[in-house]
């Protein structure tokens, strides 16, 4: 599995048979990345939540392709009547939906969500995705939670994907706090630098996440990595 990162929390997984792309954010919105949605092709699209910085680039990577929209009922029928995107499916907190890829839970964020004009957005969520050999968190933009321990007893998870930029989402302690309550392996961070005030010193991650005996995987922007 091949994961590449777009910067801020826009990255993808890639398997033999399917690609993954969660909370499209791309040029000439995100600053971090030369990518296009013109340069994706993604078979299913995940969104965690519809704040423009995670939702952006959704409508011209529907327009260009048929991929597989999946997030909370409030996403998709927003997809459906505002994009006329009809390759949607719903999933809110707490459901899950098996592929014949793998299985994937919509799980608890702590944040806000809304659309980019103001209007209700749903709840956040994350997302866990069991692809057999492989488990993957992505936590969406979230503090940390008493039930991601309950997260961490149903799944052995492989890699964890998470916010650290702090402020608007949880920092680097709250990121080890996750990463010990799910008891992840790796941990790839995420939602950092992109604004001046989510700018942080990655080395204080690398440091934070040894120390407590996790491998930090850091992906350059626009680098993609093997899991």
């Amino acid at each position: 599995m091949d994961l590449t990162y777009f910067g801020h929390a826009t990255f993808q997984l890639e398997s033999d048979t399917n690609t993954f792309l969660f909370d499209p954010f791309l040029a000439d919105n995100n600053p971090h990345t030369k990518t296009t949605p013109a340069d994706v092709d993604p078979d299913v699209i995940l969104i965690s939540h519809p704040h423009a910085d995670h939702f952006a680039d959704t409508e011209p990577l529907t327009k260009q392709g048929d991929p597989l929209v999946i997030g909370t009922f409030e996403v998709i029928t927003h997809v459906q009547q505002e994009f006329g995107h009809e390759s949607v499916h719903p999933l809110n907190e707490g459901g899950s939906l098996d592929f014949p890829w793998g299985h994937v839970e919509a799980v608890h964020a702590r944040h806000t969500a809304s659309f980019p004009d103001g209007s209700y957005g749903g709840v956040p969520i994350g997302f866990v995705l069991d692809f057999g050999d492989l488990t993957v968190y992505y936590t969406g933009d979230t503090a940390p939670f008493v039930e991601m321990e309950w997260i961490g007893e149903q799944y052995d998870i492989d890699v964890l994907l998470a916010p650290i930029g702090d402020v608007v989402t949880m920092g680097i302690p709250g990121t080890i706090h996750t990463a010990t309550m799910v008891d992840a392996d790796t941990i790839v961070p995420l939602h950092y630098d992109t604004f001046p005030f989510i700018e942080v010193d990655l080395s204080d991650f690398e440091a934070a996440a040894e120390e407590a005996g996790f491998e930090p995987l850091i992906v350059d922007f626009d680098e993609t990595v093997e899991l």
